[in-house]
This record gives C-alpha cells, structure tokens and sequence, in this order.
C-alpha cells in the first residue's frame, strides 16, 4: 500500500486524510517534519499556504516531497506537479488523478518503485516518440493496464501505438500525446469512448512528458461506471415519466416540508411554475387557513409514527390566485429517506356533483314526506266522510260495516304519518305503528281489554307495513267484537325474526272461534281479508282454538 505523510500546516481541509484514504493510501499525519527521517513512508504531502511554503525545506529525509498550497483568497488549491490546479473543496477524483501523476513520476524515476508500479489500480503506459512525435512506441505497460486492454506486455513492447490500438486516433488521444511530446505541458484528457475491433470502453487520460522525453499516459478504465451511470440516468428518465404522467399532481417534500420536486399536474394544479415551487415553497402555504392546523397536527404525529395517522387526507387547497380547491391526497414516505411522495387529486368538481345530489335528494325527501302526508291527510278526509254518512245510517249492521272500514282507513293512515315522521321515508319502526294501532282500537270501541305486546325492534318497507298493518287491524278488532262477551279479556301480539323470516302472533284468551271455521272460506269480510292479506305477504297462517283464539302467520322478508 502506498504511504503517505501528510504534513498539516494549515487546518482548512480537515477532509483531507479521510479522502486519501478512501483511495486506498495509508496516510499518517504530522504537524512537523522531525520524525520523518524515521518514517517509511513513500511521500511527504506538505499541505501549507503561498505564505508559508519557503519555511518548509527538502530536508534530508531521503523521501519525495511535494505540496499542496491552498490560495485561499482565490478558492484554488495547487498541487506542485506538472497535473496543475485543483478547484476547492477538494474533488476525490481530481485529488487521486494528482496522487496518481506524482506516483507515476516516482516510479518510473525510481527502481525501488518499480514494484508499485507494477501492482497500482491505476493503468499506466509509457511510450517513445518515433517519426518526429507523430507516432508512439509502447516501451512499458503496467499489469492494470494488461488486464484492461486484455494484451501480454511483452507482445507489444516495442509496437506502434497506432498498431495495438487502431482506435486511438479517432478517439483523440494521439493528439494529446503528440501535443504533450513537443509542449512538454501535461494534459488531462477527460473521459471518452475508445473503440476498434477488438475492445472498448470508457477511458480517461493524465498525460504528462518525462524529462527523459518519454511520454506516460496514466489512466482509469470507467466503462462500468459509465454504464452505472447511463442505467442511473435511464430510470432517473423512466421515474421522472413516471413522476410526469401519474395522471394527478405529485411532489416530493423534505422532511422540512419543504416540496423538492413538483410534476406538470401540480403546475396546473396551483398556478407556479416548477422553478417558483421546487426547493422554495413549502406545502403548508398552498393549504387553506381553515384547514392548515388539522394537517399540520397530523403531520407532526407522522414524524413520530407514521402507521398513527391515515394516508389518505382530504383538505382545501388554494392556488396562486385565491381559488380555494377541494383535493384528496395520499402520501406515503419514500422508503431509506426522509422524503414524503404525495399524490394530489382535484375532487372539486366531484365534490360540487356530490353536493347537487345532496340537494336534490333533499329536496326529494321534503316532496315524499309532503306526499305520506297528504295521503295520511286524504284518508282522514275519507273516514271523515264516513263519519259523516253514519249520522245518516239508521241500520246498525251497515254502521258497523262503516265504522270497521274506518277503522282499516285509520290503521293505513297509521303507517304514512309513521313514515312522514320517521328519519327514514322508506322503512317503518314496526313495534311502535303496533303499539299505537292497538291501542286506538281498543280505545275507538270503548273496551277494558288488555294488550300483551311481545314484538321485536324492526323495521320494514311501506310494501310490507301497509297489508301486516291491515291484517292485525282485523285479528284484534275481531277479537274485541267476538272473544270477549263480557268486554273484559287479553290481546297478546307477538312478532319476532327468524332464520330470514317474520313469525307474527295475534291470540285472545276469549270464547274462541268454532273449531270447524276456515278463514280462507268464511263468509266474514274480516276473515277473509285476513287470508287475502297472508297471501300478498306470501305468507302461511295457522289457526288454533283451544283456549282462545290464537294466529300465526309466518312470511319471508322482503330482498332489499
């Protein structure tokens, strides 16, 4: 490994033996060159000012020493060797190329060095000018450069370059070797793509003449690098398509909040152009006031636990010029940083559809609950009507045939004012139209019978309710004019669900009917309704006698 004593004058570079050791250098530091004599190192690397370098002498340490003067005023730092001038900070690849030179001019000076340059990373060539400098003979090649080119040294020592490497004159570095071969001033030749029949690749040149009149070339090969850099740059293009054709308004915000990267939605979306928004605005001025403290909060919560808060949020957004625009946006963090992707979509429009349904359905709802309330109204109208023909009537069989059609008038108004008062237009709460039924129908005929209710919370349709409502209207008011001589008994009504199905119980305690009656058959209107209504529910009823009179219609529930 190659030993480097880095004598520090200055302290402007604190970087500086950290980057020559990611190049592979062991680097010892000094403040002084006392101890140098005893050192082994294979360089002395005096880091000093213009100011200050003729305090600092060769001495007499047997080692090569060079200097690396920092123009602070100028921003510039000078390594003393033909390579030249660095730009500050420091640049690893300009500070290896220079490490790279002066390694070159040692060994190839030197024997003792020969070895190094024999196992360096870097490739070196050296060549002879023949034909008045506009051609070159190889006279030595290191092994990083054997294996590179994929040559043996010793099949072209002492062969044209132009015969090794047919591609040089087109890849430009003959020209620099002719240039530097009567200048005498070293070149850097910047990577270019070297191609002939047998081999290619990315290369990049330090050229440089030595006093003997040889020319060196010491070089890297960075085709992987390159092509690490064309595959970075092709999915930088791929992502960054991606990024512009989301369909929906994108950024990349810090962690500051402030937003990195914004696509050409997001230039719609808020009235800036990229340039007025990357790296200069935060996504908090682009929220609403009445909006901004609840995201903040839930963005705070999310610098501590993302998996606390939603990733889909739904906020005001205003523009460059005040329009306030209703967004949904979904954020997630990119992962291995610290950068939140956030996708944006303009829901103004759906919002605003939303908000017209809303208002239509309003307004249909006020129309329906208008409408169950004028039927409820027109049936009272009707009973009403009937009420006043019974003061005509003198025939008591035909005014109780009236009064009991009041009474199925009664039990339909019943179910519209229950919808027209409910939260729901659609559906009735059954338990309370049966309680209230009941209870009118043991008022209107004056009885002292009990009402034993044992009904379920449900709700059902209008198509339901209307024909059940009916049919219990019968039952009981059959009950009450036939059961109970006396005028003294028990209704028990009973309704519950079961496995998608409706049980519902109308029994007495009274006399009973005969145990021979049929109520699909009878010649009672009451009783044959009761049949009527069963089967428009779909429904089967049983009968049983004993003890009472006791109805049992079971029917399935309707599909929603």
């Amino acid at each position: 490994m190659f030993r480097i004593l880095l004598v520090k004058d200055i302290d402007s570079a604190p970087d500086l033996e950290e980057k020559l050791r990611r190049h592979g250098f062991s680097v010892d530091v000094a403040t002084d060159l006392k101890d140098a004599r005893k050192t082994e190192h294979d360089l002395i690397l005096i880091y000093t000012t213009p100011q200050r370098v003729g305090a600092w002498g060769p001495g007499d340490t047997g080692i090569p020493l060079m200097y690396l003067i920092d123009f602070e005023d100028e921003g510039n730092l000078v390594l003393t060797c033909p390579y030249g001038c660095i730009e500050k900070p420091v640049d690893d690849d300009d500070l290896k190329s220079c490490i790279d030179f002066l390694m070159s001019r040692i060994i190839l000076g030197e024997e003792r060095y020969k070895k190094l340059f024999e196992y360096i990373d870097s490739c070196v060539a050296v060549y002879e000018a023949v034909d008045d400098g506009e051609d070159f003979v190889i006279r030595d090649f290191n092994r990083a450069a054997e294996r590179i080119e994929r040559v043996n040294k010793e099949e072209i020592i002492g062969r044209r370059v132009t015969e090794v490497f047919p591609g040089v004159d087109d890849f430009g570095l003959l020209d620099v070797l002719r240039r530097v071969y009567r200048t005498g001033r070293a070149e850097h030749f910047p990577i270019a793509f070297y191609s002939d029949d047998r081999i290619s690749g990315w290369k990049e040149n330090f050229v440089y003449r030595l006093p003997s009149g040889e020319v060196v070339a010491v070089y890297r090969d960075l085709t992987e690098r390159k092509q690490l850099e064309d595959e970075l740059k092709e999915k930088e293009r791929l992502y960054r398509s991606i990024f512009e054709n989301t369909g929906s308004a994108t950024t990349i915000v810090d962690e500051d909040t402030t937003i990195l990267m914004a696509n050409r939605e997001f230039e719609r979306l808020s009235g800036y152009s990229r340039e007025e928004i990357e790296g200069k605005k935060s996504w908090r001025e682009f929220l609403a006031d009445e909006d901004l403290k609840r995201m903040e909060e839930y963005y705070h919560l999310w610098l501590k636990d993302p998996d606390a808060v939603p990733r889909i949020y739904n906020f005001r957004f205003r523009d460059r010029h005040g329009n306030i625009k209703y967004i949904r946006m979904n954020a997630d963090r990119i992962p291995g940083t610290t950068m939140t992707v956030a996708s944006l979509v303009d829901v103004t429009d759906i919002r605003e559809a939303e908000e017209e349904i809303r208002r239509s359905l309003r307004e249909k709802e006020v129309l329906l609950r208008e409408i169950h309330h004028r039927v409820k109204n027109n049936l009272q109208i009707i009973s009403s009507l009937l009420n006043l023909q019974l003061s005509r009537i003198g025939d008591e069989e035909l005014r109780k045939i009236v009064r009991e059609s009041q009474g199925r008038i009664k039990a339909m108004a019943m179910i519209h004012e229950h919808l027209y008062q409910s939260e729901s237009l659609e559906r009735v709460n059954f338990r309370e139209y049966v309680e209230k039924l009941v209870g009118d129908i043991i008022i209107s005929h004056g009885v002292s019978v009990r009402k034993d209710l044992e009904i379920e919370d449900m709700e059902l349709d209008l198509d339901t309710a209307i024909p059940l409502g009916l049919l219990i209207n019968e039952l009981v008011t059959n009950s009450i004019k036939y059961a109970f001589p006396d005028g003294r008994g028990t209704i028990t009504i009973g309704m519950r669900r079961a496995d998608g199905s409706v049980e519902l119980v109308v029994a007495d305690d009274g006399v009973g009917l005969p145990e021979d009656i049929d109520p699909s058959s009878t010649d009672t209107l009451g009783l044959k309704l009761v049949s009527l209504l069963t089967k428009q529910l779909n429904g089967e009823m049983t009968l049983e006698v004993d003890n009472g009179t006791k109805f049992t219609i079971v029917f399935r529930e309707r599909d929603e």
